[in-house]
C-alpha cells in the first residue's frame, strides 16, 4: 500500500511540475559559476586597473552614479562591493519592478561607469534571478520554495520505490539492454538511485535557505529569508531626513571591523531598511555573513547578526547556500552542480516518456 502511495506521489509530482524542476536545475547550474561567467562575460567593464589611491566612499560613488544617469527613475537596491583591488563596484537598481532591471559596473577609484545593461544583458544575473524567484518577486519566492519541497519529497519517494526487496543490490542497479521501454525504465531507475544522494543535497539545502522548518506559502506574503523579520522591526521611514551611506557603513565597521564588506543593500519590502553585509573572515563557512540591519532614515541599528552568535538550526541554515550553491567543495562542488542540471532534466524526459507509453498501452499508472 506505502509503496503504491509513494508512486502516485513520485509519478503526480514528476508530472506536474517536471519542467519546473528542470527549469529550476539549469538556471542553478549556471548561478554555480555567476561570479567567474560575469568576469567572463563582461572581463573588460568588471576589471579595472588598480591604482595606489584608495576606493573612494559610498556617497560619493553613489552621487557619481547619479550624475551619470540623471533621466533614469531608480532606487538603488544593492551595491557589490569589490573584493579584490582590481574589481568594481556593482550595483543593482530596481525601478519598481520584481527584479532589478538595469546593473551598472562602476570604477571604484575614480568613480566612471566602465559598463551598463539591462538583466537581458548579463546572463548570469538573469539566470539567478529566474533561479531565486522567477522574476516574479514573492509569488516566485514562494514557488521556488514550494518547488524545493517537492523535489525533496520526489528524491525521497523515488529512492524507497528504488530500494531492492526481492533482488540484490547488484540486480537493482543493472540496466537490461532490450526491450526499449525496459532499458529507459532502468536507465531511469538506475541513474536516480546514482544520483539520490546529490539530488538530495541540493534539494534539502534548497529547503534550508528557505528554512528548514519553515513550510511553503501558496499565498502572495513573504515566505522566510532574512528580510522579512528585519523590514517588520522598522514598518515606517521616520520624518528625520537620511543620515549619510558613509555614516551608516562607518556604523557598521565598528561593529565588524576585521571583517570585509560584500555588499550595502535595501530590504525589498520595505525601503526603509538599510543592511551593510561582512564577510566572516574567521569563519569555515566561505558564505558566512555578519549583518547589521539600519533604520534608513534615522541611522537606528535595529539588529546585528552575528554569525559566530548562530547555533542549532540557524546555523545549519547558514551553510545551505554555500552547499546548495557548490562553493563548500570549491570547483568539485560547482562540476556536481552542474551535473545535478543535466541529470534533472534527464529524469523528467526519461519519466515522461515511460508514462505517455504505459497509458498508450492501456496499462494502469
Amino acid at each position: 500500500m506505502m509503496r503504491k502511495i509513494l508512486f502516485q506521489i513520485h509519478l503526480w509530482c514528476g508530472l506536474v511540475i517536471g519542467l519546473f524542476l528542470v527549469f529550476q536545475s539549469v538556471t542553478g547550474s549556471f548561478v554555480a559559476f555567476r561570479h567567474a561567467g560575469n568576469h567572463w562575460l563582461h572581463h573588460d567593464e568588471m576589471i579595472v586597473e588598480p591604482m595606489d589611491s584608495s576606493m573612494l566612499p559610498m556617497s560619493t560613488v553613489l552621487e557619481s552614479f547619479r550624475q551619470q544617469f540623471p533621466d533614469i527613475p531608480h532606487n538603488v537596491l544593492s551595491v557589490m562591493y569589490p573584493q579584490a583591488s582590481d574589481e568594481v563596484y556593482f550595483i543593482r537598481v530596481w525601478d519598481n519592478a520584481p527584479a532589478p532591471n538595469l546593473y551598472v559596473s562602476m570604477n571604484p577609484y575614480t568613480g566612471e561607469v566602465t559598463g551598463w545593461g539591462s538583466k537581458y544583458q548579463y546572463p548570469f544575473e538573469l539566470m539567478f534571478r529566474l533561479h531565486e524567484q522567477i522574476s516574479m518577486g514573492t509569488p516566485g519566492i514562494n514557488a521556488v520554495h514550494m518547488g524545493s519541497f517537492l523535489m525533496l519529497l520526489m528524491a525521497l519517494s523515488g529512492l524507497y520505490l528504488w530500494w531492492p526487496r526481492r533482488e540484490s543490490l547488484k540486480q537493482a542497479l543493472t540496466i537490461k539492454r532490450k526491450p526499449l521501454r525496459r532499458f529507459l525504465f532502468g536507465l531511469h531507475r538506475v541513474t536516480g538511485a546514482y544520483a539520490f544522494l546529490l539530488l538530495f543535497v541540493v534539494a534539502l539545502s534548497g529547503k534550508m535557505i528557505f528554512g528548514l522548518l519553515t513550510m511553503p506559502s501558496i499565498g502572495l506574503g513573504a515566505s522566510g529569508g532574512f528580510g522579512s523579520a528585519a523590514s517588520a522591526v522598522a514598518n515606517a521611514e521616520t520624518v528625520d531626513g537620511p543620515v549619510s551611506i558613509d555614516a551608516l557603513v562607518a556604523t557598521a565597521r565598528e561593529k565588524f571591523p576585521n571583517d570585509r564588506i560584500r555588499d550595502l543593500s535595501y530590504i525589498r519590502l520595505n525601503r526603509a531598511v538599510a543592511v551593510v553585509t561582512f564577510i566572516d573572515r574567521d569563519s569555515p563557512n566561505v558564505r558566512a555573513l555578519n549583518r547589521v540591519f539600519f533604520q534608513r532614515h534615522s541611522g537606528e541599528v535595529i539588529s546585528v547578526q552575528d554569525w559566530d552568535d548562530l547555533a542549532g538550526i540557524p546555523l545549519a541554515e547558514d551553510w545551505a547556500f554555500p552547499i546548495h550553491s557548490g562553493e563548500i567543495l570549491g570547483s568539485l562542488g560547482q562540476f556536481l552542480v552542474l551535473l545535478s542540471g543535466l541529470v534533472m532534466p534527464f529524469l523528467f524526459i526519461t519519466g515522461a516518456w515511460l508514462w505517455v507509453k504505459k497509458r498508450k498501452s492501456g496499462s494502469p499508472v
